[in-house]
């Protein structure tokens, strides 16, 4: 049941090429005849939607909306798993504001965030997986991380960072498909070693490995046409590396799925993967779109952990 008083709505006023925020007077008044009188928090730097989902739901909200990308969706995910609730006990709400905006396709009503606020407070809410990960940050240390929809390694990590230090003015698609190109070019092939819920699947020399939860990513692409958010697996995605043309030839099928019946890509399912380069070829790490890291990392699955506003039946 909706309740306004245990709702906190977390907003990114960077988010949409800072239309979130120079339109903040009329969208907050917007959202509130929506939604009722919850409490709305702006972010004021990264990470700080972690740091406010996490203090709310410790402050007894039962009930986290994210306005903004799928970057805000990971920090605020962050921010309620480290508040350690009972699985399922939080519920989170998209407020779509963003530039890739992949995770948002797995709603149902997703075309922005007034619409969806229309719809949250008479939506179902469903049990879904989150993925974590342990990884080697960019300063060497050691991080820890969790994210809701695709975490990758190898040229998505080269992608996120293209496209972060990108002005985003072509929108999603565009932005994700030219920063692909770029990152062919300067990619150099790693080596890895997988192991997939205790089993040895070898080396491979990768373009990408995706560890997939939901089925977006990269602006549309369907990487993992067959992933749902609650069976309790991953669905790992093995893309073995190939000259530029071949990877340049197979990317329209992507936004299909229809690679997955390339002979150069495998499916696997899993719900503890870990991975390890074996030459010094680096393997950058892609999480819900940010690039933190670099391998070695080790991938863990949370059965059932939050409960997912308004989502679509048929991807879980």
């Amino acid at each position: 049941m909706w309740d306004p008083a245990k709702t906190v709505a977390v907003i990114n006023p960077n988010a949409a090429g800072g239309r979130v925020g120079k339109q903040w007077a009329d969208l907050s008044r917007e959202l509130r005849l929506r939604l009722g009188k919850i409490e709305l928090m702006l972010t004021e730097r990264a990470g700080h939607a972690t740091a406010l989902a996490r203090d709310a739901v410790r402050a007894g909200a039962t009930t986290i909306l994210s306005m903004g990308g799928d970057g805000t969706h990971n920090e605020v995910v962050n921010g309620i798993m480290q508040a350690e609730p009972a699985p399922g006990v939080v519920r989170l709400g998209l407020l779509p504001a963003g530039t890739g905006g992949d995770f948002r396709r797995m709603c149902l009503n997703n075309a922005d965030a007034l619409t969806a606020a229309a719809a949250l407070p008479h939506a179902k809410s469903t049990p879904i997986d989150v993925g974590s990960l342990s990884f080697r940050a960019d300063d060497g240390t050691e991080a820890h991380r969790y994210f809701i929809n695709v975490a990758s390694f190898g040229i998505g990590g080269v992608v996120d960072r293209f496209v972060n230090s990108s002005k985003k003015r072509l929108g999603g698609k565009a932005t994700f498909y030219i920063a692909t190109l770029r990152a062919l070019a300067a990619y150099q092939p790693a080596t890895v070693r997988l192991t997939l819920d205790g089993r040895d699947l070898g080396e491979h020399t990768i373009t990408n490995i995706m560890v997939c939860n939901g089925r977006f990513a990269g602006g549309g692409m369907k990487f993992a046409p067959d992933a749902r958010l609650s069976d309790g697996k991953f669905d790992v995605v093995i893309f073995q590396h190939r000259s530029v043309l071949s990877t340049v030839a197979m990317s329209k099928s992507i936004y299909t799925g229809a690679h997955i019946n390339n002979p150069h890509v495998t499916v696997h399912s899993g719900a503890h993967i870990r991975a390890e380069t074996t030459t010094d070829a680096v393997a950058y790490l892609d999480i819900d779109g940010e690039a933190p890291g670099i391998l070695p990392a080790e991938f863990n699955l949370h059965h059932h952990a939050i409960a997912l506003l308004d989502v679509r039946p048929d991807v879980v």
